[in-house]
């Protein structure tokens, strides 16, 4: 009997293995990667204020991610409710934070600025700085507040673009909003890391401050209370919202995206123009948040689709599982081996 100890633990273990490596997604890749990469960056910065909580809240993401993906994917659990949610909340919730980690990542590990040159490709793209251009606008209040309320609409529309798809749907087209959305923030937030700035608000003088009016002020307080602060290359008020106007398009014969792409699309039209008007972004930034969201949305898809033959393959698990009991009864009522 003693002698059948090792080879039960050894078939338990490949047993383990065989299953992780079967059914792990490229976007559990894409989330471990992400997050190892700025654990890293953490760890080899050097001592300085913001250090230790840039590993401490780095490595607690890493840790929920892996956790995650080794109890779902290595299916730890079985499939049902409670295995849903982990996987969505254990993915997703450490992709959000990550954003209110750069606040503490970015100053730990980056210490140089890169403003001057993010503005010298603007003179070379331009011949100016656009931000110089629309300085103009600041003497008509009116634009700069209509500019302010289509930037900080941009809290709002994540929210409503991201929390109900990822706890209310499963299906290709979630799988798709969602893969899109992860390669965005970890672009995006790699982005931040490799080219941190502060922007023309910071490294300019402008003649006089912002004119505006309430939005303009709800802009200004929730940068300074929440902002990453040199969270500027490439813009994500850019990526997000003109990935999210095309995938509502992509969408629009569902009667709420119908509705939706349309107003979408008007608003990330304006944010183009105020991100750079309220003097956060360079164009270059912009230009490179516009080419991450095209990205974003070609790879999602193409991502999805090759995921989705892998599991017609093989017995391998759906990418974003079912968790409410009317679906889980479909979902087992179609399996071939329910």
């Amino acid at each position: 009997m003693n002698g059948t100890k090792p080879a039960i633990r050894e078939s338990a273990e490949r047993s383990f293995l065989h299953t992780l490596q079967l059914n792990i997604a490229l976007q559990d890749i894409l989330a471990l990667i992400f997050h190892s990469y700025v654990f890293f960056r953490t760890v080899m910065a050097p001592e300085n204020e913001h250090t230790e909580i840039a590993q401490r809240f780095s490595f607690a993401l890493l840790a929920i991610t892996v956790i995650t993906v080794l109890i779902v994917r290595g299916e730890l659990l079985p499939k049902g409710k409670a295995r849903a949610l982990i996987y969505r909340t254990g993915l997703f919730v450490p992709m959000v934070f990550s954003y209110f980690e750069m606040r503490y990542v970015l100053p730990a590990v980056a210490p140089r600025l890169y403003d001057s040159e993010l503005m010298r490709i603007d003179e070379i793209l331009f011949g100016t700085a656009p931000v110089l251009w629309l300085d103009k606008l600041n003497n008509f209040p009116a634009v700069i507040e209509w500019l302010s309320a289509c930037y900080y609409s941009y809290f709002y529309i994540m929210a409503l673009m991201l929390i109900p798809v990822v706890y209310l749907e499963s299906h290709t087209r979630m799988a798709q909003h969602m893969t899109g959305a992860l390669i965005i923030c970890a672009v995006g937030h790699t982005g931040y890391t490799l080219v941190p700035a502060a922007g023309p608000v910071a490294f300019l003088e402008f003649s006089q401050e912002l004119q505006g009016g309430f939005f303009l002020k709800q802009v200004l307080e929730t940068v300074s209370a929440a902002g990453a602060q040199y969270d500027v290359f490439p813009s994500l008020h850019t990526a997000y919202l003109v990935y999210f106007a095309l995938v509502a398009y992509g969408r629009r014969d569902e009667t709420i995206f119908k509705y939706a792409f349309p107003i979408l699309f008007v608003i990330a039209a304006n944010m183009l123009v105020a991100t750079i008007a309220l003097r956060w972004h360079w164009a270059i930034d912009v230009i490179c948040g516009l080419i991450l969201a095209f990205s974003a949305r070609y790879f999602s898809i193409r991502i999805v689709a090759h995921e989705e033959c892998r599991r017609k393959e093989g017995a391998r698990q759906e990418l974003w599982e079912p968790y409410r009991e009317a679906e889980l009864r479909e979902a087992e009522a179609a399996s071939p081996h329910g």
